[in-house]
């Protein structure tokens, strides 16, 4: 759960950040270089980029483990949590790759509309500087469907990830669904489920919630 929770958080900010930067400055070489790299990336599963990971980093290299959430006793310290960290290395990097190449190219999309709209326009022709065009004009603009993911993708973490925690064996929400159905735990099984739904539920409810604030156009009277 808590690996599944940074992921979304990190994927969702990183792909805000570099979509927005690459629909509004689209000329720039490093946008354009950046554009190609997660288009090309956008259509590969999960689970390839975390088979691919295992292979190169822990056969291959040998450098993060193969298994596992953590090594050692479980306590507050710094050893163990490094051990944490570097156990959820691989499997957070290939959720996160997947996840920002996805809403890296909705941002870029959203922001290549907004960038032709008339505010804009107004507010670079006013000499506002760039940075402010972006965090107040551009981004502002699009986060609405991007609340929407982030929602429901929020909601899908009582779920869990089910193939990238079989890949590494990490010790997860979508692990413990796959053990339970081995096993035909059905009370861990519906547990699950139900969980699942709950959360779905409740993000869903949030997201609405939070439109007025986003954007003034939807205030509820």
């Amino acid at each position: 759960m808590g690996l599944l929770t940074c992921t979304i958080f990190i994927s969702w900010i990183l792909g805000i950040v570099l979509g927005t930067l690459a629909g509004y400055l689209p000329n720039k070489l490093w946008c354009q270089v950046m554009d190609k790299i997660f288009i090309l990336i956008y259509p590969i599963p999960y689970y390839i980029l975390a088979l691919i990971l295992v292979m190169a980093f822990c056969y291959h290299f040998q450098v993060f483990p193969l298994v596992g959430g953590a090594s050692g006793k479980p306590e507050i310290s710094w050893s163990y949590l490094s051990s944490i960290l570097w156990h959820s290395f691989l499997p957070a990097t290939s959720l996160i790759v997947g996840s920002t190449a996805f809403r890296f190219i909705m941002a870029k999309a959203l922001t290549s509309t907004i960038i032709a709209s008339d505010y804009v326009n107004y507010a670079e022709t006013a000499g506002l500087s760039r940075w402010r065009i972006v965090l107040f004009y551009v981004i502002r603009n699009t986060l609405l469907p991007q609340a929407t993911d982030l929602g429901l993708s929020i909601g899908g973490i009582f779920s869990g990830t089910v193939i990238t925690e079989i890949v590494f064996s990490y010790p997860g929400i979508g692990y413990s669904l796959y053990m339970g159905l081995l096993q035909a735990d059905f009370n861990l099984i519906l547990g699950i489920t139900v969980f699942s739904i709950v959360g779905i539920a409740t993000a869903a409810l949030l997201v609405d919630l939070s439109y007025p604030l986003l954007d003034p156009r939807v205030r509820y009277k």
